[in-house]
């Protein structure tokens, strides 16, 4: 451990950072209300304390009509209280606001001042037109096992619905499923348009155990009543974010950013309550250390910024259009603190995307393999940490994905602890939090922060030195994944097509070994940004050369081992499966993204039609990665690359993805007027 890694070590705070967590669980941070802005003051309180430079508060018009990119802003809200009751065929409290935030529905309107007493449908899961086929629900509630946001608007907005009931929870296989928090409310929210907020009503998340009897009393035939009351309303407001830095002595119009989402319902400790206290705690370490002469000051500016979800980085980035230019590197911060024996977590890495290959994952990867060393006990027997954590692909869903982005270029990374047991409920509580996750996590971020912003062309060869060393690794292990699949599908029982499967088989790691090894080679030359590239060109043209013929060679090694079980098997392999795809219409359309930015997800909602969103769900239901891999094909997305080129890009991040996903998905983004065919 070096001199910086051990005065980061013995300064930064566990303790400290779990009472920021337990100051911001007080705040009901929904984005562009008033609480999410009283939590901003008191981090900007906080950061001024801790000696951060340059502080402001920007903020961003938000009334759900102005867009950011593809992202419409909520609008403000403001909640004084609401409560709902059963009051036949029994009485029963079920939920109060002011015991349990997250039972609300953010972005509710507010009932009359008596409330509104209906009767309760059940409408399954809300989400499809046949959900709703014989059910009369103009005036009534509607109990639904669907996402709020989804369901609101058929049942309420098209069908007249007074008030949506939820007890959807998301589910993790193997990990968490209903029945293991029966009593947790789950965080919804309905997001209205401002077209849509005439119509909009309001609701409830009752736990899985009240939903559960609930539907039992209905299948009994029991004309089941609710009372509601919200005191809530709706008004044009602000996204507002918070950045502050540390300015760079030598290279202040240089910067790297530490970035974590503040906003989430009443107490949200560790989504994402941790990741803004880790950061302030960041924040103050670095800030002690630079000030007492411990540490020399940055040569490159380190900027935090604390802001909504999602809409407060796509804001930020939209509007400084300088940013791709200045910020070499950024980490993300979300859910860092989790005890991961409750919480059932491991802290992850999720790395940048392949379509923005980068040294950053090796660099940041090698300090979180480091945490053991740092802060673990040795014994005679080795290490003795219980610590666990993963380096994983890029899986999109926090703020990283907006600066990850194609059209934007930031390589940023994110540390986040998955799963989490206790994700987007009312058990996120302080109880989860683990001193000792948010001073791991914090020392990764504060030393990756020193690293990035003093990387001079000495960091240069070093990182470049490690990144070839790991994909070279990488490019191997591609190659021995793709021989032991290939020998575990001749040892499966035969199929009617088995050297079709075969076939298909070993096409897939034909294009993955040639994409790992691109990928390397763009990972190690993205490092010539940090340093001169006259003095690294040469190495790097040497070694990625190496990479490359790395490359071939496992390719060779496949295909005799493809050789090898034709022989065996008496079929020919080489009627590849990539002459039946490929050559199949409309593969080799090229389609061009024409919008900015990541596509935001109600786009799709908005501009189909129900009877398309129905097929679309249906595109969305066909693969369980679809989430993470539609991102990527808009990365990919580059005016050059075809239909079947995306199919292989990403097929080879992440899994197979079927040829008919990606032309569809390519078809519903043309009728939607978001790309165009070359």
């Amino acid at each position: 451990m070096d001199d910086v890694q051990t005065l980061v070590k013995h300064e930064l705070s566990g303790s400290t950072a779990k009472h920021y967590v337990a100051r911001l669980c007080g705040f009901h941070r929904i984005q562009a209300s008033p609480m999410f802005r009283e939590a901003l003051d008191w981090v900007k309180e906080q950061a001024e304390r801790v000696g951060l430079e340059g502080l402001e508060v920007e903020s961003f018009p938000a009334d759900g009509k102005h867009r950011y990119w593809t992202y419409y802003s909520p609008p403000g809200w403001s909640v004084r209280g609401a409560e709902l009751r059963m009051v036949e065929p029994q009485e029963q409290l079920l939920a109060r606001f002011e015991d349990t935030p997250q039972s609300l529905h953010t972005f509710s309107k507010g009932t009359p001042s008596g409330g509104v007493t209906a009767e309760l449908v059940d409408v399954g899961t809300g989400l499809r037109a046949s959900d709703y086929a014989g059910k009369r629900v103009k005036g009534k509630l509607v109990l639904a096992s669907g996402r709020g946001e989804y369901v609101h608007r058929p049942a309420v907005v098209e069908r007249g619905a007074l008030g949506v009931i939820t007890d959807s929870l998301i589910e993790m296989p193997h990990v968490r499923e209903g029945v293991d928090v029966p009593d947790a409310h789950g965080y919804q929210g309905i997001w209205p348009r401002a077209g849509d907020m005439p119509k909009m009503g309001f609701g409830f998340s009752v736990s899985k155990r009240q939903g559960n009897h609930l539907r039992d009393l209905l299948r009994e035939g029991k004309n089941v009543k609710l009372w509601a009351k919200v005191d809530a309303e709706l008004f044009p407001s602000t996204l507002d974010l918070l950045t502050g830095v540390i300015k760079g002595a030598s290279k202040p119009e240089e910067e790297v950013i530490l970035l974590a989402h503040l906003c989430h319902p009443k107490p949200s400790a560790n989504d994402n309550a941790s990741g803004c206290a880790c950061l302030l705690e960041v924040a103050r370490t670095l800030s002690k250390l630079i000030s007492s002469g411990k540490v020399k000051r940055p040569a490159r500016t380190i900027r935090f910024l604390w802001m909504p979800e999602t809409n407060g980085s796509v804001a930020y980035l939209s509007t400084h259009k300088d940013a791709p230019k200045k910020i070499i590197a950024g980490i993300n911060l979300d859910m860092v603190g989790e005890n991961q024996e409750l919480c059932r977590s491991t802290l992850n890495l999720d790395c940048t995307p392949d379509s923005l290959p980068s040294w950053l994952n090796d660099y940041v990867a090698s300090l979180v393999e480091q945490t053991s060393s740092v802060f673990d006990r040795h014994t005679h027997l080795g290490q003795s940490s219980t610590f666990r954590y993963s380096i994983s692909p890029f899986s999109a869903g926090s703020d990283h994905t907006e600066f990850n982005e194609a059209g934007v270029g930031i390589p940023c990374v994110m540390l986040l602890q998955w799963p989490d047991m206790f994700y987007h409920t009312s058990m996120d509580t302080i109880d989860k939090v683990s001193e000792d996750s948010l001073r791991r996590a914090g020392w990764i971020t504060a030393v990756a922060a020193l690293g990035l912003a003093n990387a001079d062309d000495k960091t240069a060869f070093e990182w470049a030195n490690l990144s070839i060393a790991k994909g070279s690794s990488r490019v191997m292990n591609a190659g021995r994944k793709a021989a032991e699949d290939m020998f575990v599908a001749r040892a499966a029982p035969k199929s009617k097509d088995r050297a079709g499967e075969l076939a298909k088989l070993a096409e897939y790691h034909r294009a993955r070994l040639e994409h790992v090894s691109s990928r390397e080679q763009a990972a190690v030359r993205s490092l010539t940004r940090l340093a001169d590239p006259k003095k690294l060109r040469a190495f790097v043209d040497k070694h990625c050369s190496e990479i490359a013929a790395l490359g071939r060679r496992e390719q060779d090694r496949f295909e005799d081992v493809v050789a090898h079980i034709e022989e065996d098997l008496g079929v020919d392999l080489r009627r590849s499966g990539k002459e039946k795809w490929s050559s199949q219409e409309g593969m080799d359309i090229v389609p061009k993204k024409l919008f900015k930015g990541t596509l935001c997800y109600d786009v799709i909602r908005d501009t189909l039609s129900r009877a398309e969103y129905e097929k679309f769900q249906d595109l969305e239901d066909s693969d369980p990665d679809f989430g993470k891999k539609s991102v990527e094909i808009l990365n990919f997305m580059d005016g050059r690359r075809s239909v079947a080129d995306l199919v292989r890009a990403v097929s080879a991040e992440y899994s197979p993805i079927e040829p008919r996903t990606v032309k569809a998905y390519v078809e519903f983004l043309r009728k939607m007027g978001l790309v165009e065919f070359a």
